[in-house]
Order: structure tokens, then sequence, then C-alpha cells
């Protein structure tokens, strides 16, 4: 993935935000829409979240497989109406920690080249959402 050290300088600056703000990183690719989303604070370790109604049929198998090869299953989560509101709903969610960033970087170029196939040099957007 072309956006590698944005990624890394991104993810490093989400594990110095307060857990009260609610951080984070959002890296898309514009024209599908498609996504794969990290949280984690100051206080919070940082994680990897990947809902499965972004995915097309054939992409939530590929990210069956690829998260099994890394010992991870998804799982329900409750989906809350704001951070810390009222349930609304679950939905199922594959989710991953790391304990460090560089783990993070290579699991995001994998899900991008490997559940959504996308070539490694696909441009793509990063954000964060304390510089919104």
């Amino acid at each position: 993935m072309r956006n590698n050290k944005e990624l890394s300088g991104l993810l490093s600056e989400l594990l110095c935000q307060p857990e009260d703000d609610f951080p984070f990183v959002v890296v898309e690719e514009h024209a599908s829409g498609k996504f794969v989303q990290f949280g984690g604070s100051a206080t919070r370790p940082l994680f990897l979240d990947l809902p499965w109604q972004t995915l097309s049929e054939i992409e939530f198998y590929r990210a069956v497989a690829y998260f099994q090869r890394m010992g991870v299953a998804g799982a329900e989560e409750e989906m809350l109406d704001a951070p810390g509101g009222k349930v609304v709903g679950t939905e199922f969610t594959f989710q991953m920690s790391f304990r460090t960033v560089d783990a993070a970087v290579v699991v995001a170029s994998a899900v991008f080249e490997e559940v959504y196939q996308f070539p490694s040099d696909k441009e793509l957007s990063i954000k964060a959402s304390w510089l919104d």
C-alpha cells in the first residue's frame, strides 16, 4: 500500500489521543467506499475494525479466510447510536488488536490487497478524527 508511511504516522498519533475523544483513523478507497477503521487511544490498545456490512459476499469469505489465518474469528458486536450511547442493534465484525503500529499497517495493507483485491500501489485516503 502506497500510504504505509502516512498510516503509520497517524496510528502512532492515535495512540496519543485522549480516550474521551473516541479517536479513530479510517483508511478508504474512495471510488468503491471500501475501508478499514482503527480505534485506540493513549489508554486503549490499537485495534482494527472491519464490519461485514461493507463487504460483498466474496469479500466476506476472503475476510473470514484471512482473519482465520491470523487466528482471529469475527464476532457480533453491539452498535451504539453514539459513542457511549444506547444500543441500537448488533453487527458482525472482524476485530484485531495490535501490539505495534507496524503490525497494524501490515494487516491494513493485507485487507486491501487480499480481501478487497486492490493492487498494492492503490492510492487510498487516510483520515484521522482529530484532524477534521
